[in-house]
């Protein structure tokens, strides 16, 4: 369903949100996942669903939420994820991976509490690996950020990848 509100938000909430996706970028491509847990609403809701791909003419009913979910987090689980990428342990991510996350067609809608906004976005995650290998991730999210306070805050994210099959060996970024 499109939100399609009769008046755009402030100008203000656009530039505001906006430039809390840049910074949230910029954090995550510098591994500062402190910073990046203290930009997440205590209740957030972080999910990424697996696509299916059907013939146009296909109309049964979509997929239930579960067996195409490749990650549902609260911020109890993404901060294991962080604990563990801190950890040292993680093979796939020692040395370092080179992240690189651009977002683009950001699309800021004003929601029926004022302190809220639903944002659409497009991600593109370039990963470079030390054996050289490289992966292009594209995907589509759709966010919920809410005002508190001087910050705005990512309350919910649903981030749906355009991969049929996943392109690479682990998930181990964040989207």
């Amino acid at each position: 369903m499109l939100d399609r509100p009769l008046s755009p938000p402030p100008v203000e909430v656009i530039v505001a949100v906006t430039q809390a996706l840049h910074c949230e970028a910029r954090l995550l491509d510098n591994e500062d996942f402190d910073g990046w847990l203290a930009m997440l609403n205590e209740d957030i809701c972080y999910r990424m669903e697996l696509k299916s791909r059907r013939f146009r003419a296909d109309r049964s009913p979509p997929l239930p939420v579960g067996p195409g979910v490749i990650f549902n987090e609260d911020l109890g689980r993404l901060k294991l994820r962080v604990d563990r990428l801190k950890s040292g342990f993680v093979w796939a991510e020692d040395p370092p991976n080179f992240i690189r996350r651009a977002i683009s067609n950001v699309e800021v809608v004003a929601r029926p509490a004022e302190n809220e906004v639903r944002v659409h976005s497009v991600l593109i995650m370039h990963r470079n690996r030390i054996d050289g290998t490289t992966r292009v991730l594209t995907a589509a999210r759709t966010d919920l950020w809410r005002g508190e306070g001087q910050a705005w805050l990512l309350a919910g994210r649903d981030i749906v990848l355009d991969h049929s099959v996943l392109p690479d060996s682990n998930l181990n970024a964040f989207f």
